[in-house]
């Protein structure tokens, strides 16, 4: 999948390997622009892989994880259009999941049009700030939708459990797992929430 997004893209993204995450760039057969990292986790390295790559090393001990020192960097570069993949398969990381999940909120501060989604290999996260997302093919799949504000309006069409204009407040459970149940679906968020695709 993440190939094929990659391949699609008119202009291709700029690519940026974060630390032990180059080896699933290497694996998959594509060249990251940049390599951030402070080599606690390196991968092996095939010969001549990092031509033409800039490495940004930083210390090991930092207030930051990764990927907030990933997003300070695109955003000095004016880049507010952010796909992380190959995020969250472990299972014993929840912390760092969801810290890295937050640093939705530290976007909204930035200005310029901002889109945050992380791509896994059975779910992926969409970050809303009053914006429609059209959701095609994911029929059958599951919806979660987590306010990151103290309340948000919800809509959604083409789910088991259709809204509109649905209060939820943060700290509600009303809207997690719902089933899609058509091919194109929509969902409308007034306020900032996290869109979860799963299944």
């Amino acid at each position: 999948m993440i190939l094929r997004l990659y391949r699609r893209a008119k202009p291709k993204p700029l690519l940026v390997a974060v630390d032990g995450g180059l080896a699933f760039i290497q694996r998959i057969g594509l060249k990251p622009k940049y390599w951030l990292t402070d080599l606690d986790s390196a991968p092996d390295i095939k010969k001549g892989f990092l031509k033409n790559t800039e490495i940004l090393l930083h210390q090991s001990h930092k207030d930051k994880t990764d990927a907030e020192l990933t997003l300070d960097f695109c955003t000095q570069q004016r880049i507010f259009d952010f796909t992380f993949f190959g995020w969250y398969d472990r299972t014993d990381e929840t912390d760092h999941l969801l810290g890295n999940l937050m640093l939705a909120h530290l976007l909204k501060g930035t200005g310029g049009n901002i889109r945050l989604r992380f791509l896994g290999s059975r779910q992926e996260i969409h970050y809303l700030h009053n914006e429609t997302k059209v959701l095609n093919s994911s029929k059958e799949r599951r919806i979660s939708v987590i306010p990151l504000d103290n309340s948000i309006s919800l809509s959604l069409r083409g789910t088991e459990y259709k809204a509109r204009e649905l209060n939820v407040r943060q700290g509600r459970t009303i809207a997690l797992r719902n089933r899609i149940t058509a091919e194109r679906a929509m969902v409308t968020v007034k306020g900032s929430a996290l869109v979860i695709i799963a299944g």
